[in-house]
């Protein structure tokens, strides 16, 4: 509109110059058809082109000056980001993941006795005999007339048995009682977001929360949905946010020795890329925003060979969640969309082999390499601590 207000004036001013040049160009033209008979006659033509081409160009000028802005030029315009379709509960998925922790959890991982563990004999009517001692390195426990025993790898029962028949060769029908006093042989590590992160005993049958209870609960900025447990280098899918605020103690599974709580950072969150791409990882949401199409391609991109792009599938609120969505990002690669498609953290990208993979399959592609990926993060944090 500005550029209408200035047009308009100079075209006026445009059109009176011209209407003074044509004046005074009649003028001329008599003078000249004066003096050479005919003359005029060419100059009046090119004199008539002369003035149309001056009006056309005004008039292009003005339709310019009138002819709108096209919207938001000269404006840099954010990318307009879509949320990826709503996830729905996939029952194969839940059934696997239910299975997997079911298993884990009827495993009670009945404690064994370690080297370093402190035990406490008592044999009945003799307590010159009873005595506190420390499991020995070589996984044998001192008893008065009966020597070293092996208890190392027993259970409290096992072990209780094996010293009552040692004793047996010295005493009529010795009654026995074994417990342990101090558990020092069977640790689970917390690292990540813990109050008080480290290494902890486990004590009979210690359960996550109370694991989790040990080293201080969650700090502030834990990211639940990103949390893991590691059990001999598989992930056992535990649903911590269900666990948490849904109090779910199906997930509440007994640890076992050399178990691994891994609690992220919301800070430092990550979603996870695995399946068919050249470089399975955990990629850093170092900006707020990560799209389906940027992550895969922080992962290495596509095995070109293997991957089946129309069948990409996210699962969403941690592994034990169960939800997926499913997103064909081979209309992304052919431009029928825009790679737009936000991640959330803690999301799992995973890129099969086909569009038929049945869950328990995947998940046993899916485990190890989520599980190496959440052992590194740990050993991360662990070292920046």
């Amino acid at each position: 509109m500005s550029l209408l207000v200035l047009v308009i004036p100079l075209s006026s001013l445009f059109f009176g110059i011209c209407s003074s040049i044509i004046q005074s160009r009649k003028i001329s033209l008599l003078a000249v058809e004066t003096c050479v008979p005919g003359s005029a006659h060419k100059i009046r033509r090119n004199g008539a082109s002369c003035g149309l081409c001056a009006a056309l160009a005004v008039l292009m000028l003005v339709a310019f000056a009138c002819a709108p802005a096209p919207p938001d030029a000269g404006l840099d315009v954010a990318p307009a980001y879509e949320a990826l379709p709503p996830g729905e509960l996939d029952p194969e998925l839940s059934a696997a993941l239910q299975s997997m922790v079911a298993t884990a959890r009827r495993q009670r991982h009945t404690y064994k006795i370690g080297a370093d563990d402190v035990l406490r004999l008592n044999i009945w009517m003799r307590p010159d005999l009873s005595k506190d001692g420390v499991v020995r390195d070589d996984g044998t426990f001192f008893v008065s007339l009966a020597g070293n025993v092996p208890v190392v790898d027993l259970s409290l029962a096992e072990a209780q048995e094996t010293i009552r028949l040692a004793l047996s060769k010295y005493l009529r029908e010795p009654q026995v009682d074994l417990e342990v006093k101090e558990y020092r042989s069977q640790l689970f590590f917390a690292n990540g977001l813990f109050t008080h992160p480290g290494s902890y005993p486990i004590r009979g049958t210690t359960t996550v929360l109370e694991g989790i209870s040990n080293a201080g609960g969650v700090a502030e900025n834990g990211n639940l949905q990103g949390a893991y447990l590691v059990r001999k280098g598989k992930v056992v899918p535990i649903d911590f946010v269900s666990l948490f605020t849904r109090g779910a103690m199906s997930q509440n599974i007994p640890l076992a020795d050399g178990d691994l709580i891994y609690v992220p950072s919301i800070e430092t969150a990550r979603v996870y890329v695995l399946g068919e791409v050249l470089r399975p990882t955990g990629v850093p949401v170092r900006t707020g925003k990560i799209t389906l199409g940027q992550a895969i391609a922080d992962a290495g991109g596509f095995n070109e060979t293997t991957a089946y792009k129309r069948g990409v599938k996210i699962i969403r609120g941690g592994l034990g969640s169960g939800e997926v969505t499913e997103v064909n990002f081979q209309d992304v690669i052919k431009g029928k969309r825009p790679d737009l498609m936000l991640l959330e953290p803690g999301d799992i990208v995973y890129v099969p082999a086909s569009g038929l993979a049945k869950w328990d399959r995947v998940m046993g592609q899916i485990l190890p390499n989520l599980s190496r990926i959440v052992v590194d993060a740990a050993a991360i944090d662990a070292m920046n601590r």
